[in-house]
């Protein structure tokens, strides 16, 4: 099955593809409990946003030195306005003396978040000019990268930032892997009550 993360209550929008199984039947798929869309209806919460999730971390405390951002495109990144990319500097949108042209750049070159939207995918191993970048015109600083993948707070990462971004972005949101789970469990539980009734034996109580 196809899931986005932003559709379980993380605050990025992540897709992945699950395959869930247990013997002789299908799990049930899992229910999303968050939408993007307004006055859709649906009874669902609404997304959590990038503003929301990275609210806690603002204070100096989170400081990371590797957050600056220095080099060729640093004076570019801070007149990149929140949610938009490197497009800000192309004619097509409007800069007085454009530096790029559109469609010649990958789509996260400058990205940047906007606090009313939820985060794009995280990357794994970012290049030093991909985003999404803070709109304040930094990098992230790792618990806001764990925060945005859904990881509780004072969740622990070893090794340098290099070493925690990787593991941050190459996790599967613990929201989204808990309602994978729970679908597959409940299915197992199910089917393992109905088996033991005959010889009175109560499975999966926990």
């Amino acid at each position: 099955m196809r899931a986005n993360a932003v559709e379980f209550g993380v605050p990025q929008r992540r897709v992945r593809v699950f395959v869930l199984g247990i013997r002789d039947e299908a799990p049930r798929r899992p229910e999303p409990t968050h939408s993007e869309e307004d006055g859709a209806g649906s009874g669902r919460l609404p997304a959590v946003t990038a503003g929301e999730a990275l609210a806690a971390f603002a204070d100096r405390r989170f400081y990371e030195p590797e957050e600056v951002v220095e080099g060729r495109w640093a004076k570019h990144l801070q007149t990149v306005p929140p949610g938009g990319n490197y497009k800000a500097h192309t004619a097509w949108a409007g800069h007085p003396r454009p530096t790029f042209e559109t469609e010649t750049r990958f789509w996260n070159f400058l990205l940047k978040l906007s606090p009313r939207l939820p985060s794009w995918t995280i990357a794994a191993n970012p290049g030093p000019w991909i985003g999404p970048f803070h709109w304040d015109s930094r990098r992230l600083r790792t618990p806001e990268l764990a925060a945005l993948q859904g990881f509780p707070s004072g969740y622990v990462f070893m090794g340098g930032r290099r070493d925690r971004v990787r593991q941050i972005g190459n996790a599967v949101p613990p929201p989204l892997a808990q309602a994978m789970i729970e679908s597959v469990v409940e299915g197992m539980c199910g089917r393992a009550v109905r088996q033991s009734r005959a010889r009175r034996v109560t499975l999966c109580d926990a």
